[in-house]
């Protein structure tokens, strides 16, 4: 299932994949045989997302299989991916070299409980958005040292 939303458009749809599906994984996926009956085909799901993400920032969680499935490679610049940052581990309590899970993550900073049942891609998205706003100020900081205002601050007041 694949979800996508902006300010003013969102695409929340079941896509068929090419090749037939032999095991639906539902207890992970939350996808069962109805929801692939009259789902988008691929291939057009796939022009429909890449068009609604082009050029805006993309918020979410370990994007790169989903970005990898779409042959979509935005500018790193609009990837928020909250796997990857530092800030969000900072504030969890945990070690910088670990790559926790979406449901880690919120349980730790948000205290909610997601992915109880089955996966629910649409819950997923809302995780990840409320990880991001949770550190939004503070997401580059450890991320790349130069888009930190207090580098430059002490670097400019180092040369003085």
């Amino acid at each position: 299932k694949a979800v996508v939303s902006t300010q003013s458009t969102g695409y929340d749809s079941y896509v068929k994949p090419i090749l037939p599906v032999t095991d639906h994984r539902t207890k992970w996926s939350g996808i069962r045989r109805k929801h692939l009956s009259n789902a988008t085909p691929f291939s057009e799901a796939i022009k429909q997302i890449r068009k609604l993400l082009s050029g805006k920032y993309i918020i979410g969680h370990d994007l790169q299989n989903d970005l990898s499935v779409l042959n979509f490679k935005p500018h790193p610049c609009l990837l928020l991916d909250t796997s990857k940052c530092c800030a969000l581990r900072h504030l969890a309590g945990l070690p910088e070299s670990q790559k926790p899970s979406l449901k880690k993550l919120t349980g730790l900073i948000l205290g909610q409980d997601i992915q109880k049942a089955s996966h629910c891609s649409v819950e997923d998205a809302r995780a990840a958005l409320m990880l991001y706003k949770a550190v939004k100020d503070n997401w580059h900081s450890k991320i790349n040292p130069y888009l930190n205002d207090s580098y430059w601050n002490v670097a400019t007041a180092s040369k003085h």
